[in-house]
């Protein structure tokens, strides 16, 4: 066995070594929590208004979540289902001002579209409040096939189906530096995939010229960053108020178990600005860079609502947006949002020198008031395509 075909199975025990780790210490601490039983029964209404709220249920039964989402991604065949099941837990090692910001939160998933794509998945996010340590494990695995749309200067706009079949795992950890707001952090992205497709002689020469990659081929990609982030933010699910900042750096070599040589980056700024009691304005600026060898199924897209996946890729990508949030009471609220974005690239196969404007509005349920958690429905459009999309928590996230 070669030097690289070791390189996958050393990441991956390192990865289970890692991820049991974590989740021994995190059963420890559980163990030392003690927890008196419920003594009153579990209400579904809020004692505010006794209106339906999942606050008492994820509190004291550490209660899921049941999150459809119906998929109108042009990318993946226009229609599809997913379902998420997410279980939701207040953190009570911590302070109680903080014991519902950052809870523990666990969650499976599953999807499948009309192209026939499907994926299964996992994920635990959690936190060590007394040392100051949180963290991101997920898993997932996903055959995939999707639509890659390039707009050749000499060709015109052209969509080449790829099928993808993935296996991923993410480890992502951070510290606190400074009263829960500005953390430093380290994570590890891993994936094998295998890569398969049918071009036509032209657009497959041309693909050579673009990526310098082939367009059949079984990669692996091990990428590890660093990353300083700032949240002030009063809710990790639909804040009211406050900025969330990240600025992140990642490298991809032999040494993290990559085929590629490559790097990727990203700045952005999400702020919430409670303009009135009932007016909350979000804004989003989002800079993202990938250099070297990056294969082109991991190049920078504008992600927007409206705008399909990986429809506009490139060597750079500027994203900037606005959402306008009006609550009509308690419970309901309306909102609208726009934005526009645009790539950059130094290939002359794929320059782009249009921005691309995207918006529509939606709806949003108070779900759990002690959490500021809201879901329901937004409807986009964007350059040539409508979607809708359900929405738990904040779509930014």
């Amino acid at each position: 066995m070669n030097q690289n075909s070791k390189q996958p199975y050393q990441a991956c025990i390192l990865f289970l070594i890692i991820l049991g780790t974590i989740l021994s210490l995190n059963l420890r601490a559980q163990d030392t929590i003690k927890i008196k039983p419920a003594k009153k029964k579990i209400s579904m209404k809020d004692t505010l208004d006794h209106k339906l709220d999942m606050s008492d249920y994820l509190i004291n039964m550490h209660g899921f979540v049941p999150w459809p989402v119906i998929i109108s991604e042009p990318s993946l065949g226009s229609f599809g289902l997913a379902l998420a099941i997410v279980f939701i837990s207040p953190k009570k090692t911590a302070k109680k001002e903080e014991q519902f910001h950052f809870p523990d939160i666990t969650g499976i998933a599953g999807m499948w579209t009309l192209n026939n794509t499907w994926g299964v998945g996992a994920m635990r996010q959690g936190s060590f409040p007394r040392i100051g340590m949180r963290y991101n494990i997920a898993a997932a695995y996903a055959p995939i096939n999707i639509n890659f749309y390039r707009n050749f200067t000499y060709l015109g706009e052209k969509d080449v189906l790829f099928k993808l079949t993935t296996i991923l795992g993410v480890l992502d950890i951070s510290e606190n530096l400074f009263k829960n707001k500005l953390f430093a952090g380290i994570n590890y992205t891993y994936a094998n995939v295998n890569v398969s497709t049918k071009l036509s002689d032209t657009v497959n020469y041309i693909f050579n010229k673009v990526f310098n990659q082939q367009p059949e081929m079984t990669k692996n990609t091990g990428l590890l960053g660093l990353y300083l982030e700032w949240d002030s933010r009063n809710s990790i699910f639909t804040p009211d108020r406050g900025i969330r900042s990240k600025a992140s750096f990642g490298i991809g070599r032999q040494w993290t178990a990559s085929d590629f040589d490559y790097e990727k980056s990203e700045v952005y700024i999400n702020g919430f600005i409670p303009f009135t009691k009932w007016w909350v304005c979000g804004l989003r600026a989002d800079w993202q860079w990938a250099g070297g060898t990056t294969p082109f199924y991991l190049l920078p897209y504008i992600k927007m609502r409206g705008i399909g996946a990986m429809v506009y890729q490139g060597d750079q990508v500027l994203q900037l947006e606005t959402e306008q949030r009006f609550d009509l009471g308690l419970r309901w609220s309306l909102l609208g949002f726009a934005g526009v974005g645009k790539t950059f690239s130094s290939s002359r196969f794929l320059e782009d020198p249009t921005w691309h404007v995207a918006g529509g509005a939606g709806f949003r349920y108070l779900l759990s008031r002690i959490f500021r958690m809201r879901m329901g429905i937004d409807l986009a459009v964007g350059p040539n395509q409508f979607a809708y999309y359900i929405v738990l928590g904040h779509y930014w996230n």
